[in-house]
């Protein structure tokens, strides 16, 4: 069976078959045929070292069950993150490591999520005081607890990944019931903050100084580069023939008269606006997520490779004035346009 996807609906979700290298090799560590297991939920094991093949999430999701029955351990999720390096996320997880701050960092997350997996998304909302990190599971998708455990893990120690250990969130809280009590010092342990159990929501919520400080690694040339590279990755998961990939061609020659609304749009497409609307939710995206990620890329390049004014690139991308456009890169990239050409 060859489950490498090179699409998806919000119907049949996949996620990046290198994320579940990870379980793998705990499997294997705790006495299981990984192999085998995997061969039981229908996952071509081969594919776990190829670079960007997918597995329809309803398997992996069989494959956790399958793992728990085998191991007879709920943590397994968060065993399994041990094994997983920013590589396994490939130029995501290497752009992640090269952010100025952890609030760029989890921006990053955010917008390559699809890259990892499209059965969710992660949703940023940032106050004066607080930052919440949002996983969002779409309709449709029904991950294994054990899977959110370990990615939610991965969000919470990403200070650590990056290098500072204080990055800590003030709490966490997550949708699973509480683990049974033997392991209840693990789930503290691992995620290192105050965890909440059976919440509405999946959250992790940091101290808005914290996720603003200045990390000593950055590199934001490489991070750019790795940025582009993690765009055209997306692109390549969308068929030729989709319709965002057509309409994002249109929107790049619209932005100078400003962001064309989804009316505009749909008579370009020659659909009706509610079709258009369905459409896009069906690959996963809207006009509004496609205008933002254009404006971004479009406003770091310009920033990084030419002398043009801020005046000026504010009016090429849409926005009303130099203000408005300084108010989308803080929060794009935590800085001011000037800090951001300056660094």
């Amino acid at each position: 069976m060859n489950n490498k996807a090179s699409n998806s609906t919000a119907n049949n979700p996949t996620a990046l078959a290198s994320w579940m290298r990870g379980l793998a090799r705990e499997l294997e560590q705790q006495g299981c045929n990984a192999a085998a297991l995997f061969e039981e939920a229908g996952l071509d094991f081969s594919l776990l070292d190829s670079p960007e093949a997918r597995y329809p999430v309803a398997q992996t999701t069989r494959l956790w069950q399958k793992a728990v029955v085998a191991t007879g351990d709920e943590a397994l999720g968060i065993k399994a993150i041990r094994h997983i390096t920013p590589a396994t996320f490939h130029a995501v997880g290497l752009s992640v490591m090269a952010s100025e701050t952890l609030e760029q960092a989890f921006g990053r997350m955010r917008r390559f999520a699809d890259l990892v997996t499209d059965a969710s998304e992660i949703d940023l909302i940032s106050s004066d005081s607080s930052f919440i990190v949002e996983l969002k599971v779409k309709d449709g998708a029904q991950p294994a607890h054990q899977s959110t455990d370990g990615f939610l893990c991965l969000l919470a120690n990403a200070g650590k990944g990056l290098g500072d250990a204080s990055l800590v969130p003030l709490r966490v809280e997550l949708s699973r019931p509480a683990p049974k009590a033997e392991n209840l010092n693990l789930f503290e342990k691992s995620f290192a903050a105050p965890l909440l159990f059976d919440c509405a929501t999946m959250r992790i919520v940091y101290d808005i100084e914290t996720v603003r400080k200045k990390l000593k690694g950055a590199n934001p040339l490489i991070a750019e580069h790795l940025d582009q590279a993690s765009q055209a990755a997306i692109e390549r998961l969308k068929p030729v023939h989709s319709i965002s990939r057509k309409l994002r061609a249109w929107v790049v020659g619209q932005l100078e008269n400003g962001a064309p609304g989804i009316d505009q749009a749909a008579l370009h497409m020659n659909m009706s606006t509610r079709n258009l609307q369905r459409k896009l939710a069906e690959e996963n995206t809207s006009l509004a997520t496609i205008v933002d990620d254009i404006r971004q890329s479009e406003a770091q390049r310009r920033l990084k490779q030419t002398q043009d004014s801020l005046t000026a690139i504010a009016l090429d991308l849409g926005f009303s004035d130099a203000s408005a456009f300084s108010r989308a890169c803080k929060r794009w990239f935590g800085k001011s346009p000037s800090d951001i050409r300056a660094g």
